[in-house]
């Protein structure tokens, strides 16, 4: 549910705003250098702290005072840059780079990157809940969704050089599909307080968000806020169903609906599990109990609400 402050005025970001600005100058397929983005958003009365992500220490620059926290890049920073605030009162705004951009979209948010600043206000903001996992590799956070094996298989087949982001997510569908009809099954249980499953399947997904992967709606009509899992599962006898679907998957809902859960306890062997878009190990597998964080964050809404 969206945010707003008490009574009608809207505090637009102004000339006094303070932000730390995490910046992926990789992501996408034409990355935009951090210069342009200082340059939109000081045109947008945003005074900056630079952090490279992947470069710089997150969690130092985490520290700094200031007014909001800006994620620039594709997924991985977002995540990142969501996981690691301690200091949720903040407001977090998104800057989406990437090919996919499934945690923007997921949000609503959409448009030209550097038409957004200007509609931000810190009295408008969405909830996203935030996840975590405890598994063979200890603790670890993520924020759109762990599973393992088609979603997880699909990873390594990457695309080198896409010429635009909707090539990249063209290839990443292709590389999907092909690793789905390839996809031998495998033993899988799944436990929540409320139901079960156990038998041989294709795929399973604990699901914080709708979208993953190259922007595919595995969990159709997901709410980000709601405190609440969608966990998918895919059986060989639903592959077919499947199939057909990623045909034109943005056509249609998943023919696969997902089940609702708080939490919920996966195990599987010999198959590596994925959290967003990475491996914490591949030689571990075995039992995840995956649940929803209690402290959610603050999302800046740039859409013009009447």
């Amino acid at each position: 549910m969206p945010g707003v402050a008490d009574g009608r005025i809207q505090h637009f970001i102004g000339a006094s705003m303070r932000a730390l600005l995490v910046h992926n100058s990789n992501a996408g397929t034409h990355p935009i250098s951090r210069n342009k983005i200082i340059s939109v958003l000081g045109g947008a009365g945003i005074e900056t702290v630079y952090c490279a992500h992947g470069d710089d220490d997150l969690t130092k620059a985490m520290k700094a005072s200031v007014d909001l926290v800006i994620a620039a890049g594709g997924d991985g920073t977002v995540a990142d840059v969501v996981s690691a605030r301690e200091d949720v009162s903040l407001p977090i705004a998104i800057l989406p780079l990437g090919g996919s951009n499934n945690i923007a979209h997921a949000l609503g948010i959409d448009g030209q990157w550097h038409d957004l600043p200007r509609r931000w206000s810190i009295d408008r903001w969405t909830r996203l809940d935030r996840c975590e996992a405890d598994g063979p590799w200890g603790c670890k956070t993520f924020l759109e969704s762990l599973g393992s094996g088609v979603l997880t298989d699909s990873f390594k087949e990457s695309e080198e050089e896409p010429a635009s982001p909707a090539e990249k997510r063209a290839n990443g569908r292709a590389s999907f599909q092909a690793a789905l009809a390839e996809a031998r099954p495998f033993h899988c249980a799944v436990a929540t307080d409320e139901w079960t499953w156990e038998g041989d399947c294709l795929m399973v997904e604990a699901m914080n968000i709708g979208l993953a992967g190259s922007r595919l709606a595995f969990a159709h009509g997901a709410v980000p806020d709601d405190g609440l899992l969608d966990v998918v599962i895919i059986t060989p006898e639903q592959r077919d169903d499947l199939l057909r679907w990623m045909k034109r998957p943005d056509d249609w809902p998943c023919p696969v609906p997902p089940h609702k859960a708080a939490s919920v306890r996966i195990t599987v062997h010999d198959r590596p599990f994925r959290l967003d878009d990475r491996s914490p190990n591949e030689d571990l597998t075995g039992t995840v109990d995956v649940r929803v964080r209690r402290t959610w964050v603050r999302i800046l809404d740039p859409k013009e609400h009447a």
